[in-house]
């Protein structure tokens, strides 16, 4: 399907370009620290995550709790 996009609207040679969008998902650790630690190298080690794609942990306000979130962006093609 061509569509014309130029400023003259005759533009024989453009078309039209799937729409591009992603799609989200979130991992959320709580725990303790150095559970969460170990689970956010774990998930590393096995290729799914960056170790970096982690927030910092940070204290829920419960002894000894943290949480970490992790967002994952997958890119989905629509024609």
């Amino acid at each position: 399907m061509f569509v014309d996009n130029t400023p003259e609207g005759n533009g024989p040679d453009t078309f039209a370009l799937p729409t591009y969008r992603q799609e989200t998902l979130r991992h959320i650790l709580l725990g303790d620290y150095s559970a969460l630690i170990d689970g956010i190298n774990h998930l590393a080690s096995l290729g799914y995550c960056d170790r970096v794609a982690w927030s910092e942990p940070i204290p829920t306000g419960r002894s000894g709790e943290y949480i970490s979130v992790m967002t994952r962006r997958r890119g989905v093609t629509r024609p």
